[in-house]
């Protein structure tokens, strides 16, 4: 079947709806027997099987659309960085929910209206930084943190499915440090971090689309696709938009780019010789541990230099 442009309807919906339906059956899931793990594992599944269905069936761009080969490249990152996208953010859930049972602090009592969102706050307030330092820092360990994350830009196309690619140094340490560390340390309740994970994870998958997904001025309160495609766009100018949840901090912070309706010419990186090729395994895992260029950011030294 020819694929064909998404109606203007679903381009406007599917986000929320997706978004609300997680949300909701989560809020549910008590009442029917579930625990939070298997509801934020099951919720996280369907809603990527929506979403790969509507990339297949109204893709944004033909360049960026899963194909078999890509597909095969990303089993490998399933394979390192978690068996699925769904596995590794409920991974992250689990431990978050198992530790905030039954601690206390200063968030303990606050209603889930408040604390999820000044938890999602705090994830991102610190993820932000920890993403905007591993594509800006110079010297050896801006260096090291770039090599690690350059995984994720690799690919030349965004879709669903590759959402996984990356550095286990970068999905699973920083990320899982981030995402369970501080919502412990300020005794959110155990279904506050429930929702905090679910979020990030559907607003993760959401992001990563090749569909045509809009969201209008929402884009300046909260992260989709729309955002996070300039931030895997080959042209160096498009840099920024490192929140993954609240793309408020990047207003905050000067770091937003949005062009309304404009999506970027390429995706990836701007001088893929300086790399292995995503598919290359073993040789990106080794990346963070090689000879790193130093220059006025690892990121523009790399790019620059040509690989022998």
């Amino acid at each position: 079947m020819k694929p064909r442009k998404i109606p203007l309807y679903l381009a406007w919906l599917v986000s929320p709806a997706l978004l609300i339906g997680a949300v909701t059956a989560l809020l549910l899931a008590e009442r029917i027997g579930w625990s939070y793990g298997a509801a934020i594992g099951t919720v996280t599944v369907f809603t990527a099987i929506i979403l790969v269905i509507l990339e297949w069936r109204y893709p944004l761009d033909e360049r960026w659309k899963m194909t078999w080969p890509s597909f095969r490249r990303d089993l490998k990152y399933f394979a390192t960085t978690g068996l699925t996208i769904a596995a590794t953010s409920s991974l992250f859930a689990l431990v978050g929910i198992k530790l905030a049972s039954g601690h206390q602090g200063v968030a303990s009592n606050w209603p889930l209206i408040l604390a999820v969102p000044a938890g999602l706050f705090v994830f991102d307030f610190l993820q932000y930084w920890q993403h905007r330092f591993s594509h800006e820092a110079k010297g050896v360990i801006g260096a090291f943190y770039w090599r690690a994350h350059v995984a994720h830009h690799l690919p030349d196309k965004v879709y669903v499915a590759m959402h996984p690619a990356g550095h286990p140094i970068n999905g699973f340490v920083v990320r899982g440090l981030a995402t369970i560390a501080p919502l412990y340390a300020l005794g959110f309740s155990a279904q506050a971090v429930a929702l905090i994970n679910l979020v990030i994870g559907i607003v993760g998958l959401i992001s990563h689309t090749n569909i045509d997904l809009r969201a209008g001025p929402l884009n300046y309160v909260l992260t989709g696709s729309e955002l996070h495609r300039y931030h895997h766009s080959a042209d160096p100018a498009d840099g920024g938009n490192y929140a993954i949840v609240l793309s408020l901090i990047d207003v905050m912070f000067g770091t937003l780019k949005y062009r309304p309706g404009i999506p970027p010419v390429a995706l990836g990186v701007h001088n893929p010789s300086a790399y292995p090729s995503s598919n290359a395994l073993f040789e990106v895992l080794k990346l963070p541990f090689g000879s790193a260029r130093t220059g006025p950011t690892a990121r523009q030294a790399d790019e620059i230099a040509v690989r022998s």
